[in-house]
């Protein structure tokens, strides 16, 4: 079955925390030092999504555009084609595959999913996780875990390389583990508002899900 994580939609819009603060603020501290230079961002990705027993379910690989304002593309381009995108108001989800676009308004619902962690602000995500640093060798690593019971995941820990973002891993209550590595980064990429946006294909199955 495809797994269509949809966590990852950094769009770096962290506020500032006050100097007097606790370890967990440190860190938080610590991440907005790290996202809140960049406006933008495009990469390559790969996404592996292995079980609790550590087997392989899934591999794909595409391409991501961040962009400030909510503004997400995310495009699989092996095994399958498949593309998410919004402009901060509306998100299309394109199954090429299948022919289908789903129309999904893009909600405050939306934006309490693993995929808006980092587009909110500070004290929001200070309300809901408890966050940790933890130095590695080849960089930075921090630690995202819900304190409301019955969140969509376990844990999300983004790792820093060179005080830039290289991979995202989301820990599921099934201890199924997503895995995304960036590759070929570049920050603050002049990005056109036209990338963002969405014409479904002539002959398309559009699906319109919103309340």
């Amino acid at each position: 079955m495809r797994n269509w994580v949809i966590f990852l939609t950094i769009v770096f819009s962290l506020g500032f925390i006050s100097p007097e603060c606790s370890a967990d603020d440190a860190a938080l501290q610590r991440l907005t030092a790290l996202l809140d230079p960049v406006k933008s961002l495009q990469a390559n990705f790969v996404q592996t999504v292995t079980d609790a027993d550590k087997k392989v379910l899934q591999t794909s690989q595409g391409t991501i555009a961040v962009k400030r304002g909510n503004r997400l593309r995310w495009e699989t381009t092996s095994p399958f084609s498949y593309l998410i995108v919004t402009d901060g108001a509306v998100m299309w989800r394109f199954d090429k595959d299948l022919d289908q676009a789903t129309r999904q308004k893009f909600s405050g619902q939306l934006a309490d999913t693993p995929a808006l962690i980092l587009s909110g602000e500070t004290q929001r995500i200070k309300a809901n996780f408890d966050v940790s640093r933890e130095p590695g060798k080849d960089g930075e690593y921090f630690r995202l875990q819900p304190k409301q019971k019955g969140a969509l995941f376990r844990a999300l820990t983004l790792a820093f390389t060179n005080n830039g973002i290289s991979q995202l891993v989301l820990q599921d209550n099934l201890d199924q583990r997503t895995e995304i590595r960036f590759s070929s980064l570049v920050a603050n990429p002049a990005l056109s508002d036209t990338l963002f946006h969405f014409d479904p294909p002539k002959g398309v199955d559009v699906v319109v899900d919103e309340p």
